[in-house]
């Protein structure tokens, strides 16, 4: 297979771990890249939800307020067709340290052994995102080796994790999920059907 052959089958995808509506993705967009053959490059993407959803917790305004909580409730309501558990965040997260273990886990071909107990733990609020501690058991756990893992912060985390920054950047992300297939933006949890379809409109794709 050629290189332009090999970039046709693959679709890069864009998720925020703090974001709910990345949690639902993961498992249809998944179901998809194994029902399709198509591979998903999967990135970090860190959503700026200051200036989406009007500053700290604190400082928002009702409206900002009534649209947070309706935001939770319809994914409580998504989440329940899939059996996950989303509970709303307490806090607006950084989410840098985690991005960067997700590259960490991604570059060692632990992905999901990283990311679906973590992710699990963190929308039951039982996941500290911004703790070392946290993370590093959360590496371990994966199977990963955790000097490794500090190793990888003192030297490629932050230029990785740049990189996937500015890719996004390059590819027009400006939320996630979002997945790109041959420039083609699919932004939101929702679009998984259409972008099943573009893949491959000729098999009847329901997710």
């Amino acid at each position: 297979m050629t290189m332009s052959e090999l970039d046709s089958q693959t679709v890069d995808a864009f998720v925020d771990l703090r974001s709910p509506y990345s949690y639902l993705a993961l498992k249809p967009a998944r179901l998809l890249a194994e029902r399709s053959g198509f591979t998903f490059d999967w990135w970090p993407f860190i959503t700026d939800f200051r200036s989406a959803y009007g500053g700290e917790v604190e400082e928002r305004s009702g409206r900002d307020i009534a649209k947070v909580r309706y935001l939770y409730m319809d994914c409580r309501r998504l989440a329940a067709k899939q059996g996950l558990t989303i509970r709303s965040t307490t806090k607006l997260w950084d989410a840098t340290l985690g991005s960067q273990a997700l590259l960490f886990a991604k570059s060692r071909n632990r992905l999901w052994a990283f990311c679906d107990p973590m992710l699990a733990a963190f929308w039951r609020r039982e996941f500290d995102l911004e703790s070392q501690t946290a993370i590093d058991a959360a590496i371990a756990a994966a199977g990963l080796d955790v000097a490794d893992w500090h190793a990888y912060q003192q030297t490629r985390a932050p230029a990785d994790l740049l990189a996937a920054t500015l890719r996004a950047e390059a590819l027009g992300v400006f939320g996630a999920p979002t997945f790109v297939y041959r420039g083609e933006l699919f932004w939101g949890s929702d679009r998984i059907d259409l972008l099943a379809s573009t893949l491959d409109p000729s098999k009847p794709w329901a997710f």
